[in-house]
């Protein structure tokens, strides 16, 4: 064979070794693929490897993940292993998949670059003490109606207002268990007791119903109640009661319909965990109250449910994320006017087994495309944000935004725990970012706004829960067991 043939046989016959190699090593990372998209897509939406680092998904994710397997050759301790729907895989898939996610997740993940903030000048900050004792243990906060007084709960049970006129409280209830939720409709009140407050498959929650001095509990079993919605959904002047139960592996979103006996029956409208709130609005324009629903847990979602008939519900889901985003609240507004309610979500539940901090956390506006669906268009990152209170509150015409962040990154940015965000642009999404002079006088939990004052503008109050849901600097922890500041009202200096 000629010297030129022999070579460029020899090149032709490396490049086919070379083409094989490399069909040999393609196959297995193809099945591996198959495998991430079977096993952790099949109870939820799949999240991205790069989501998470390496070593969240060594020490923390893969072990949870495989104590919710049913994993054929597998010793597995029935101590350990998670109730409810188990994937079954071989120990041999098993290892591919632990082997995939690992060789694919990056060692650690992008900072957010935060945006430049002021600190706020448009508000007032008043502390206050609820109580005698230091340390804040607030569970439920609220305003009814958007009006003076505010109820709020806490961990020992207890239920009451708060004057901010009198400066003086009022204990309206006292229960057992952490109250999670007060709902008020007519002559009717409704208090709701988480029941456990950490993880448990238990359904030890509580629901007591309030007709003036007459107090009764109802006999429906409630697997960790956070959120009661009283409405009276199909007309007929009988309120219905749509409860989250956020559950833990299992829960559910259910709705009570009050009989003819005066009690309650109870229907479940979505059966799964997470469930943590419900708005009742109209959303398709046919006359009849839908149910709009926040699902936490794995299965983070927003689920209308479509009224059809007489409390006939059809869910039907509209916005889902990644398991590992933290979902935590949602409101609905018209942020850009044209009539229809848009969805503000905001993701940075991190008191998980993912714990780190995510620059997927923040805020999302999605706006309502008219069939039905929804597009995010703008996101603010915000480690760890949990609550949003969306209203205009400098009255220019446009919707500014209040942000709290239970889960902040406290090493190295302590100052993004509360977040102003004053609309300057609305249609480019031009904010300016406004902080606390002291935001780490409490860590924040829950929010909301009214025109607490009377003076025409609305105020913000934030409340303070100083649990131990994650690691926070030693000085931060110190301060707060030994301080007493219960909730924070923002005075609008605007009127």
């Amino acid at each position: 064979m000629p010297d030129q043939l022999r070579v460029s046989y020899s090149i032709t016959m490396l490049a086919l070794l070379v083409l094989m190699g490399s069909c040999k090593k393609e196959k297995p990372k193809q099945e591996e693929a198959q495998l991430y998209n079977k096993y952790c897509a099949s109870c939820h939406l799949a999240p991205k490897i790069e989501e998470l680092p390496k070593e969240v998904w060594e020490k923390s994710v893969l072990p949870a993940m495989v104590a919710r397997m049913d994993v054929e050759g597998m010793y597995q301790d029935p101590n350990e292993v998670k109730p409810g729907f188990r994937p079954q895989i071989t120990l041999k898939e098993w290892a591919q998949l632990e082997n995939y996610i690992i060789s694919n997740a990056p060692e650690k993940l992008e900072t957010i670059q935060v945006p430049k903030a002021d600190t706020l000048q448009s508000f007032t900050v008043k502390p206050y003490a609820l109580d005698s004792q230091n340390g804040a243990l607030i569970t439920y906060v609220e305003f009814m109606n958007g009006e003076n007084p505010l109820f709020f709960g806490d961990l020992t049970g207890n239920l009451s207002s708060f004057d901010y006129s009198e400066e003086t409280t009022e204990q309206l209830y006292q229960g057992k268990t952490p109250v999670t939720w007060y709902s008020k409709k007519d002559s009717v009140e409704i208090i709701s007791e988480v029941g456990i407050l950490g993880p448990s498959e238990l359904e030890k929650g509580k629901l007591t119903r309030k007709i003036g001095k007459d107090t009764t509990s109802l006999p429906n079993s409630f697997h960790r109640p956070v959120h009661t919605l009283l409405e009276d959904l199909n007309g007929d002047g009988k309120n219905e009661i749509v409860v989250s139960e956020f559950g833990n592996e299992s829960g559910r979103l259910s709705l009570l319909t009050e009989n003819e006996s005066g009690q309650y029956d109870k229907k479940v409208l979505l059966n799964l965990p997470g469930a943590i709130r419900t708005v009742a609005r109209d959303m398709d324009g046919d006359g009849k109250k839908d149910v709009v629903a926040l699902m936490t847990q794995s299965n983070e979602s927003i689920t209308v449910f479509y009224q059809t008939d007489d409390l006939v519900f059809q869910a039907e889901k509209v916005l889902e994320f990644s398991p590992v985003y933290g979902t935590s609240w949602f409101e609905l507004v018209d942020y850009n006017g044209d009539g229809l309610d848009d969805i503000i979500t905001v993701q940075g539940d991190n008191a998980d087994i993912s714990y780190v901090n995510k620059p997927y956390h923040g805020m999302r506006i999605h706006l309502n495309n008219g069939d039905g669906t929804y597009s995010e268009s703008y996101f603010y990152p915000l480690y760890g944000a949990t609550r949003v209170v969306s209203r205009d509150y400098d009255q220019d015409g446009d919707l500014d935004f209040a942000l709290i962040s239970t889960f902040p990154n406290y090493m190295e940015f302590p100052e993004l725990t509360f977040i102003y965000l004053e609309n300057k642009d609305s249609e480019n999404y031009v904010f300016s970012t406004n902080i606390l002079e002291d935001p780490t006088l409490a860590r924040w939990f829950l929010m909301d706004a009214a025109d607490i004052d009377n003076d025409g503008d609305e105020d913000i109050v934030l409340s303070s829960l100083t649990l131990g849901f994650t690691p926070v600097p030693k000085v931060l922890s110190e301060r707060w067991k030994e301080s007493n500041v219960d909730i924070v009202v923002l005075e609008n200096l605007l009127h």
